[in-house]
């Protein structure tokens, strides 16, 4: 695999509502006023992905943490739902830059839907799913194929590079994909359950980009370091 043995670091920069951080071979950003759009990383060699957009607005209030942008959103529909974001850089280490973003959501009603989608729309030019599992394995996607109930992740290929989206192994989700000329859309669907007044809900994304020499072995070592990462706001 060609890696470098060096990390670069995770580091943000913002302006207004928009924050940007390096990227392997180019640079992205992200509008939290806009979340929906996701990371827009756009590589030096021409090649645009877009990922872990969230579906919702009426942005409350912004911050840089460390390696950490933060975001709050308040309630603009009948779910009175109350979300916090977080986009989690981890930087680039051995040709893989990877990212994660932390779904937090409360209510203010007794009880309600709480659905919330993280949506990634990305170069592919064939896709593979983990299945999940005791033996866990990358199964390739027949064109019009449709994407199992029990996928854990997604592994979409493209000329020189790889890009990996999948769902923490602890929360419900569900994954869905959308593929059309040479492109896919992922949404990850989270918080299938009512939500109750009182309690706070959490869920986590993990999106990364690296080659596509040897993608299953890389995306395998991505996926259990998040596996076995620390709870989300521990740290």
């Amino acid at each position: 695999m060609n890696s470098s043995p060096a990390a670069v670091p995770a580091i943000w920069s913002i302006s207004g509502s928009v924050a940007s951080w390096p990227h392997a071979d180019g640079g992205g950003q992200i509008d939290v006023a806009a979340a929906g759009r996701g990371l827009e990383i756009q590589a030096a060699s021409g090649g645009r992905d877009a990922v872990l957009g969230v579906n919702l607005s009426s942005l409350a209030d912004h911050w840089l943490r460390g390696a950490d942008l933060v975001a709050t959103y308040e309630p603009d529909d009948p779910r009175r739902l109350r979300s916090t974001v977080m986009w989690r850089s981890h930087g680039r280490r051995e040709g893989i830059a990877s990212w994660e973003v932390v779904v937090s959501a409360q209510t203010s009603l007794l009880e309600t839907e709480v659905a919330v989608d993280v949506w990634s729309d990305i170069a592919a030019d064939s896709l593979l799913w983990l299945s999940g599992g005791e033996a866990p394995c990358w199964r390739p996607i027949a064109p019009g194929e449709a994407l199992p109930e029990s996928a854990a992740a997604i592994l979409a290929r493209r000329a020189g590079s790889s890009c990996l989206v999948a769902v923490h192994p602890a929360d419900a989700r569900r994954i869905d994909i959308e593929p059309s000329a040479g492109r896919c859309g992922v949404t990850c669907r989270l918080f299938a359950a009512p939500l109750e007044k009182g309690v706070l809900l959490r869920s986590r994304v993990v999106a990364a980009i690296g080659p596509e020499r040897n993608d299953e072995a890389w995306a395998d070592r991505v996926l259990q370091a998040f596996a076995t990462s620390p709870p989300p706001l521990t740290t």
